[in-house]
């Protein structure tokens, strides 16, 4: 995208000049900086809404954190650089944090991103939880993570966890109610689980950014040549 402006007088040209090649950092700092708000906001939070059970709002702003364009590494290097990423990643050179939002709990998230078969780890079965049986965490760094009380190797060590079989499947439960007459399934027991690819972050990022940057430069040039002064 090209940004054109003419004058008659040859002197007020090259200030024209000198003022579009100042403010150009500021301006492609600025659209990208709004553009991939606008993508994590709205393009990128609709698609994660369909792969997962979102939990609460801030959730996903800790798993999805900005790395805003720096203005000064744009007017050094002449490239403006911005991330959506994951809060343990280090931040890219000539980014900024956009807050200080804490770290998040992504680990299940990875097989959804990648896909691919999920084996056991130290144990004989992958434990998949009964939604409804199951609660998680609401807030906090592991939000979505499952509470404590309820994982497995917590559910084993009491007297009331037990596994069980029925129709050839495996499940762990645990004993409720007075004397323990009733049952609460809380696992489904499986040798293997094939796990979908149900969320690709990255290309869902490059459409958004095909869909937004171009509005998005436009703004930030007016309001880069509303806030300069032509000297």
């Amino acid at each position: 995208m090209r940004i054109n402006i003419k004058s008659n007088a040859p002197q007020l040209q090259s200030k024209i000049d000198d003022l579009v090649k100042k403010q150009m950092p500021f301006a492609l700092s600025l659209a990208l900086n709004s553009s991939i708000q606008r993508v994590r906001d709205e393009t990128l939070r609709h698609a994660y809404n369909k792969a997962f059970q979102p939990r609460n709002k801030s959730f996903f702003k800790q798993v999805h954190q900005i790395r805003n364009s720096a203005v000064g590494h744009v007017r050094k290097t002449g490239m403006a650089i911005a991330s959506i990423q994951q809060s343990s990643l280090p931040s890219p050179a000539g980014t900024k944090k956009k807050s200080s939002t804490r770290a998040a709990y992504t680990d299940f998230m990875v097989k959804h991103v990648k896909g691919g078969t999920k084996t056991p780890q130290g144990a004989r079965n992958i434990a998949i939880p009964i939604e409804k049986n199951v609660t998680r965490r609401k807030g906090g760094a592991k939000a979505g993570a499952v509470n404590k009380s309820l994982r497995p190797k917590t559910v084993m060590g009491t007297d009331k966890g037990f596994i069980f079989e029925s129709n050839g499947k495996k499940y762990l439960g645990r004993r409720k109610g007075r004397g323990g007459k009733d049952v609460q399934v809380l696992y489904s027991l499986r040798k293997t689980a094939n796990i979908k690819r149900a969320y690709d972050p990255q290309r869902i990022v490059k459409r958004g950014m095909r869909q937004f940057f171009a509005p998005m430069y436009k703004r930030a040039w007016i309001k880069a040549l509303k806030t300069a002064k032509l000297r």
